[in-house]
């Protein structure tokens, strides 16, 4: 996990065919990160929501992942450990032929979407 102590995996289910993984994420208040972003007032920079993704990919295909294009991110709402303990992950992806994966995922808080995005990884 690159992403040292900002968050505990509560749930983690790959669906039978592996192109479907569910994670719920519960952030840690706690961690230094927060202090300068912004202090007073955390928020989960942009950056760490699409790391988190990728971990959570090479966590169910067990490899090692890069990403090569983010074709489309959307944030719909402040992400904040305060606000938002606990925050859900759905993922879909898709290998290409040309041995790519393809993903789209939805981050969302009680049914509420915070974030969206697409994008491409190579296994590394």
């Amino acid at each position: 996990m690159l992403l040292n102590k900002l968050y505990i995996l509560s749930s983690f289910v790959v669906s039978e065919t592996g192109d479907r993984i569910s994670a719920q994420v519960a952030l840690n208040k706690e961690h230094p990160l927060f202090e300068g972003h912004f202090p007073g007032n955390p928020i989960l920079p942009g950056v760490c929501t699409v790391q988190i993704i990728r971990e959570l990919l090479e966590k169910a295909t067990e490899k090692e992942l890069m990403l090569t294009k983010a074709s489309n991110i959307k944030y719909l709402g402040f992400i904040s450990p305060v606000t938002n303990p606990v925050i859900q992950f759905d993922i879909t992806c898709r290998t290409t032929e040309a041995g790519t994966i393809n993903c789209s995922a939805v981050v969302s808080d009680q049914g509420i979407g915070l974030c969206s995005f697409k994008g491409e990884y190579v296994i590394i």
